[in-house]
């Protein structure tokens, strides 16, 4: 993967093999900064609609505010993937879980639409590096054959998150003017907790739970020449190409295009469509509970679903992985337009539920399928290079889109959102742009899990080839 000469630089010090107990010691400890990550990236959207009548600014600045996390979140990743491929990511995460802690806890202190803006981007700094760090310490803990599941139990963690963030920055936002305040510090807190408890876990080696014992160390040594080599921007780019030609890759980053822009409108903007007083009229803290707790239900089965069976087909389709997130993608599409389209809570419930569960599924296999198609020593940068392109050309911008979209169709332009009549214009915008994304998203997943096989082993030959150069 790297015609570059190795360096001479050290190698991080890593521990040795670790017992299954302290792999799975490990597994919760990143399972609570998994849910502290969505739990100060969700507190706001459950507060918004409080926050934007106190702060003074309409649907397009929910979506303005939202972007610009996710736009700093997505140019962050990158940078922070490829420190995580040289060094010690259990260090990267603590360092990243510090930063966005404090980034939250500096919200509270928001006294208008600027500050809140800059404060959200910063947040977006400090998780963009947990992520990719997060995603490759885990696949070293845990082999090929678990790591779907693994994964799909660890992503469990975000829904509880949204649920959460939802349901404490709705219920503290209603309470009293200024409450949202108090729910921006009290998320905080723990996160710093957390980073103490990640700089104390102990840093596996590289590739260390797909090699067995003996050829571990030798192993290691090739793969992390490998990483340490791609150090200036010309070669960076090269391997940046290179991962861009693994064909399953590239697909997964297609696909997640699609499925990021239909989720991150959807999370933006679902409490504020659920207190609309031209759809169900839920009070703040009723839109927070009811929508995160329908996320997390639906969102845990289809998640824990999704894991079983992409490992369950992936004995004999070595393309279930993808297989798997393509046919949940296309199948939600009907069930979206049901959601949107009824005025009965009930099936909007019902329809919900299903929705949820259908989304979800993709989860933990594309996060597996990632980890599998590229050698060990380039695994935090392949996610790191994934997130760069899905986010920015999927839902950085989305919340932007559909909130100018939604006032748009307002012909006061803000006055619906103000009155709390703003419920249509959000479907519209939604039924617009969500449906056909979640149909391509869905076909780009079925038509793309052909090349998977191909490519797990390439990467196979490449760790070999790294081990072979050590010897």
């Amino acid at each position: 993967m790297s015609d570059v000469a190795p360096t001479t630089q050290p190698e991080p010090q890593v521990s040795q093999r670790p017992s299954t107990g302290y792999a799975y010691y490990v597994f919760w400890v990143m399972f609570g900064v998994n849910f502290l990550n969505y739990l100060d990236r969700f507190v706001m959207i459950g507060a918004a609609n409080k926050v934007a009548q106190e702060l003074h600014f309409d649907l397009s600045g929910i979506g303005y505010i939202t972007s610009a996390f996710l736009i700093v979140y997505t140019l962050c990743a990158l940078p922070m993937g490829i420190w995580a491929d040289r060094a010690r990511r259990k260090d990267v995460v603590a360092l990243s879980v510090a930063l966005w802690s404090l980034a939250t806890a500096t919200t509270a202190l928001a006294t208008n639409f600027w500050t809140l803006f800059l404060s959200r981007m910063v947040l977006g700094v400090g998780e963009a590096g947990y992520y990719p760090a997060g995603t490759a310490l885990l696949s070293d803990y845990f082999n090929r054959a678990r790591r779907s599941r693994i994964m799909s139990w660890w992503s469990c963690a975000q829904l509880i998150g949204i649920l959460g963030g939802y349901g404490l920055g709705g219920g503290l936002a209603g309470l009293y003017v200024g409450g949202w305040r108090l729910a921006f510090l009290l998320t905080s807190i723990p996160g710093l907790v957390l980073a103490f408890l990640m700089w104390r876990v102990r840093e596996p080696r590289r590739n260390q739970a797909d090699e067995e014992s003996g050829t571990i160390e030798q192993a290691t040594a090739g793969v992390q020449e490998i990483a340490q080599a791609v150090t200036v921007p010309s070669q960076l780019l090269a391997q940046f190409w290179r991962l861009l030609r693994i064909p399953t890759l590239f697909v997964l980053i297609l696909m997640q295009i699609f499925a990021y822009f239909v989720l991150g409108v959807n999370s933006a903007f679902l409490p504020i469509y659920l207190q609309q007083k031209d759809t169900f009229a839920l009070s703040s803290i009723q839109a927070g509970l009811y929508s995160g707790g329908v996320i997390v239900l639906a969102g845990i089965a289809g998640t824990m679903l999704g894991g079983y069976m992409a490992d369950v087909l992936n004995r004999r389709h070595a393309g279930a992985r993808v297989l798997v997130c393509g046919i949940g993608f296309l199948l939600s599409a009907p069930t979206f337009v049901l959601t949107i389209t009824t005025g009965d809570l009930r099936l909007f419930t019902i329809f919900f539920v299903l929705t949820t569960l259908l989304l979800t599924v993709y989860t933990g296999p594309s996060t597996a399928a990632t980890q599998d198609v590229v050698p060990s020593a380039l695994r935090a940068s392949a996610v790191s290079l994934s997130m760069l392109i899905a986010h920015m050309l999927g839902d950085a911008f989305a919340p932007s889109i559909v909130g100018v979209l939604a006032t748009s169709f307002d012909p006061t332009r803000g006055g619906h959102f103000a009155a709390g009549h703003a419920g249509q214009d959000l479907s519209h915008a939604l039924l617009m742009t969500c449906t056909p994304a979640l149909v391509i998203a869905g076909l780009i997943g079925i038509f793309g899990a052909r090349w998977m096989a191909g490519d797990i082993h390439a990467a196979e030959q490449a760790d070999r080839r790294a081990r072979e150069a050590t010897l």
